[in-house]
């Protein structure tokens, strides 16, 4: 993962985002960067994060707390697993930054769950009765 070793390395990018964690706004990360890049730098102690499955190791209990969520928040902190979790991520950062409120606007006309820890619901619009006059029956022909 080059371009989270990239992120790391970019003392300018750990400035800013250091002076976020001390000023108590908000920081986040996505797929490998929370384990190399905010668990390198010390911010991720004591809180609960995720990451790209093969880097969850690299969060060790002296750096976060490992999850296994698709999004997780921990104050300040909101990090993600992957590629795929990213419009749940991009909500959840509308909702740090604006409310619940605006990240159900926003969720909603993308058809997607507004909160990302809910389950998927079906509803059947136009239901079917289906109804026997008798037995199946069954060939059995060898």
């Amino acid at each position: 993962m080059p371009d989270a070793t990239n992120l790391k390395e970019s003392k300018v990018l750990e400035t800013i985002v250091k002076k976020q964690a001390s000023n108590g706004r908000l920081y986040a990360a996505v797929c490998a960067s929370p384990a190399v890049a905010l668990g390198s730098w010390g911010l991720l102690k004591g809180l609960k994060a995720t990451c790209y499955p093969s880097f969850m190791e690299q969060l060790a209990p002296a750096c976060a707390a490992t999850v296994e969520s698709r999004v997780q928040q921990d104050g300040k902190v909101v990090t993600t697993r992957g590629p795929g979790t990213t419009m749940e991520f991009a909500v959840a950062l509308v909702e740090q930054l604006y409310r619940k409120g605006k990240a159900d606007e926003v969720s909603g006309p993308l058809v997607m769950r507004a909160n990302h820890g809910d389950e998927f619901t079906i509803a059947e619009f136009n239901p079917i009765q289906w109804t026997f006059d008798n037995s199946p029956q069954v060939r059995l022909d060898f």
